[in-house]
């Protein structure tokens, strides 16, 4: 549907009436809500890094702190919060379908799997102990499954390389190297299964998206990108992607660009889709996050 500015909503900030900030993404508006956290008084947020919505419509927000998993209900109520004091550099978050979340550990070079109440399941690498070139961890920076459940695992920041494990977490193989060419890196910093069976790997300083089979046979690349950041993917399949220029892109499965709009804060380091197509991006400096509601198309 189309929307006339007559018709964009507006929100009262104490005496003054503000317009909302209504951005548009490929064909879809959306409205960004910066405020609809309901934080107890006594709480801020810490060092955001990543945020995921799981499959009860919880959104999980990841922080570097005691507190490093905040579980906030759709809208925006904290229901929960999980403490780890091991787990202090949490760089990504994502929700299994069944109920499982994943946390990798950059600076802890490991993958920990989680329960849905916050028991530890599965703890892939070993602290302290950053793998050698090629190898798993060394500085991991995001996790993805497929619909098999085997993990595909960026490796990151002191490797340049995908690992592939099976649901035990045995390595099945990996690839990458340094560089710029197809099946290099340099900062493979958001991995992501698609519903095609895909694996998207943000390449960031390469300022592109890679697409592989699942055995690591490079299937082309989306550019149009500044030091790309997050990824995910809507029911429609199409493919959302944050970057360093504070901006969100939309592209087609096969490669098309559909859309940008930006962001805020710095940069958004994360990034989210819920059920309902509404999109919600984690932000550093400051510290945010952002709910973009979906309120129609134009």
């Amino acid at each position: 549907m189309g929307l006339s500015p007559a018709a964009l909503p507006i929100f009262k900030r104490g005496a003054t009436m503000v317009p909302d900030r209504i951005l548009r993404l490929g064909k879809n508006l959306y409205r960004a809500d910066r405020n609809w956290l309901r934080l107890p008084a006594n709480r801020v947020l810490g060092d955001v890094s990543d945020v995921a919505a799981d499959g009860k419509g919880r959104i999980l927000l990841l922080q570097r702190e005691k507190a490093f998993l905040l579980v906030f209900s759709a809208r925006g109520t904290l229901e929960d919060l999980w403490e780890n004091e091991g787990l202090t550099d949490g760089h990504s978050v994502s929700a299994a379908p069944d109920g499982r979340v994943i946390v990798v550990d950059r600076d802890g070079h490991r993958v920990v799997i989680f329960g849905p109440e916050g028991d530890i399941r599965q703890v892939m690498g070993d602290r302290g102990k950053p793998g050698r070139m090629g190898l798993p961890f060394n500085h991991p920076t995001h996790a993805a499954l497929n619909a098999g459940g085997d993990l595909f695992v960026s490796d990151g920041y002191g490797n340049y390389s995908v690992h592939h494990f099976d649901p035990a977490g045995d390595l099945l193989h990996s690839w990458g190297r340094p560089g710029r060419g197809p099946g290099e890196f340099s900062t493979p910093h958001s991995i992501l299964v698609d519903r095609s069976g895909r694996v998207l790997v943000a390449d960031r300083e390469n300022n592109r998206i890679q697409c592989f089979e699942q055995d690591g046979t490079f299937m082309g690349e989306m550019g149009g990108l500044f030091h790309p950041m997050s990824l995910a993917e809507d029911a429609e399949g199409l493919i959302y992607a944050t970057d360093q220029a504070s901006r969100m892109h939309v592209f087609h499965s096969t490669g098309e660009q559909l859309g940008s709009c930006r962001t805020f804060g710095t940069y958004a380091h994360g990034m989210a889709l819920d059920q309902d197509g509404n999109i919600f991006t984690a932000e550093m400096m400051p510290n945010r996050v952002t709910k973009m509601e979906k309120i129609g198309e134009c």
